[in-house]
């Protein structure tokens, strides 16, 4: 991750690099400071709350656009760099939400699976796939209301998240994934969400542990927000 930022800082762009640590273990906290020294910023909260330690982050922050980075994740080094110009190239780059174009799921379980053949072997889990751009006509928004689409990790101007702030988990009433709800929320409120071209975010996948998993066996689901859905069907 620092590298991304090296790369950014590189070519003159000035990155205010902040580390937000939610409930940290005392190991986190110590490889954090033992490898931070390209951060601005270390911040440890006590959310334990993803949606509102990134609004902290946001309200902390000084830059124009904002970035988010889960510290466990790998990425193309031209991630920021490619995220910002490409936004500044669009006439209302300023506007949207941009995502990385590609997404890959990694699993260090599969070290040990690789085919000696064209056909890959059956138990590897690691997998990528494209982010779609809310842009194509072919976009249909309703598959947000059955998967989560985009991952968190967006480059947008500031002014779009204190707008839309994330929302908190509300487990007694079984609603959270605080990403999957900004997503659907920020879409049927017409922002647009783009795909920067020739970039990716390495997801690393675990075997136990993940947050993803923990609200999959709660069963959470996505707030919706507050808006006049159709009664006839039609989204």
């Amino acid at each position: 991750m620092g590298r991304l930022v090296q790369v950014a800082r590189a070519a003159r762009l000035h990155v205010e690099a902040i580390a937000l640590v939610d409930r940290p273990d005392e190991a986190t906290l110590k490889s954090v400071y033992a490898n931070g020294a390209w951060l601005n910023a270390i911040k440890t909260v006590d959310f334990g709350d993803l949606g509102l330690t990134r609004n902290y982050g946001i309200a902390i922050s000084r830059g124009q656009y904002l970035a988010f980075l889960d510290g466990d994740d790998l990425w193309g080094s031209n991630w920021l760099l490619a995220a910002y110009k490409t936004l500044e190239a669009e006439k209302h780059g300023s506007h949207a939400i941009w995502h990385p174009e590609l997404l890959y799921y990694f699993s260090e379980t599969d070290f040990d699976r690789h085919s000696v053949n064209e056909i890959p072997d059956p138990q590897v889990v690691s997998h990528y796939f494209l982010h779609d751009d809310s842009s194509d006509p072919a976009f249909n928004r309703k598959a947000l209301l059955l998967n989560n689409i985009w991952s968190a990790n967006v480059f947008a101007h500031r002014a779009l998240h204190e707008t839309y702030p994330y929302r908190s988990v509300e487990r007694n009433r079984g609603f959270g994934v605080e990403d999957w709800s900004w997503n659907i929320e920020t879409v049927w409120r017409g922002v647009a969400h783009r795909v920067v071209p020739d970039t990716v975010h390495l997801i690393r996948m675990k075997a136990f542990g993940s947050l993803g998993q923990q609200n999959s066996a709660e069963g959470l689901l996505p707030h919706l927000p507050e808006v006049n859905w159709p009664i006839d069907g039609q989204m």
